[in-house]
């Protein structure tokens, strides 16, 4: 008889104690669905950990090693260098494990400038290994947020408008496959990015990640019912009702006064 598979817990337990025995591991938590308060039998591992300058391989192996003593690494993909957040990343499964605690490992030098722990965007971290403070909570600079905000938005309005066709035109040559890739990257992702900056600002980049907290009722269904196109006879429809909602939405943020909430502040 086979033995249980290596659960979440396990995994973390593993990490914890053998990352809490390296000095040069200044600090290491895990963020996700630990960080807000979310996590359920189906979630992954998201670590981050901060390590001296010269010790970053090091820290994959140290992460490898902790867990090679539960069960041998069955996938593993490092991201390519340099990554869109300047830290190194990787992901990696356990053959013995179950199937959903994926690791998703960030290592970040001491001396980076941004170790994500601005707690209104990032949540509250689980901490695992914090030496002299180094996890604690960075305030959010509202300022450049918005500024990143109000950056991102002429190339939301002019891409949105420019690239619709190409979802028009696909479905009207009956390809399929191109419709709804064009629906999904070019009118469903811009339209959600548009209702985060009116709804929720402070994550305006998170994608179609938490929608159900993130966006109010009546919203969060219009964009579960737009996810769904039912053939490419539809697309079309679809499509124009997604472009309906992205025009009413961008006439709000024109009309509106651009402010960043906390939560537990109100509504957006």
């Amino acid at each position: 008889m086979s033995p249980p598979p290596v659960t979440r817990r396990q995994i973390i337990d593993a990490l914890a104690e053998h990352l809490l025995s390296l000095p040069w591991v200044w600090a290491a938590w895990l963020g996700g669905s630990d960080a807000s308060g979310r996590t359920d039998r189906w979630s992954d591992v998201d670590l981050q950990m901060i390590v001296e300058d010269d010790r970053v391989e090091e820290a994959f192996l140290a992460v490898h090693a902790a867990l090679e003593a539960l069960s041998p690494i069955e996938h593993l993909h490092r991201l390519p260098s340099p990554t869109w957040h300047g830290h190194e990343q990787e992901f990696l499964s356990l053959r013995d494990a179950e199937p959903w605690p994926i690791l998703d490992l960030l290592v970040m030098k001491r001396s980076a400038p941004d170790h994500f722990l601005e707690r209104e965007r990032h949540g509250e971290p689980l901490v695992l290994v914090d030496r002299d403070g180094i996890a604690g909570p960075v305030p959010l600079d509202r300022e450049a947020h918005l500024e990143r905000m109000r950056e991102r938005l002429p190339a939301l309005r002019a891409q949105f408008g420019l690239f619709q066709s190409f979802v028009t035109k696909a479905a009207l040559r009956g390809a399929g496959a191109d419709a709804m890739a064009g629906y999904f990257s070019f009118t469903l992702r811009p339209l959600i990015e548009l209702l985060r900056m009116r709804h929720c600002p402070l994550l305006f980049d998170y994608g179609p990640r938490y929608l159900d907290r993130d966006l109010p009722e009546g919203v969060r269904v219009q964009v579960e019912e737009l996810s769904f196109v039912p053939s490419l006879d539809r697309v079309e429809e679809y499509r124009a009702r997604a472009e309906a909602l992205f025009a009413e939405t961008l006439r709000a943020l024109d009309e509106g006064e651009w402010h960043l909430e906390l939560p537990g502040e109100g509504a957006g």
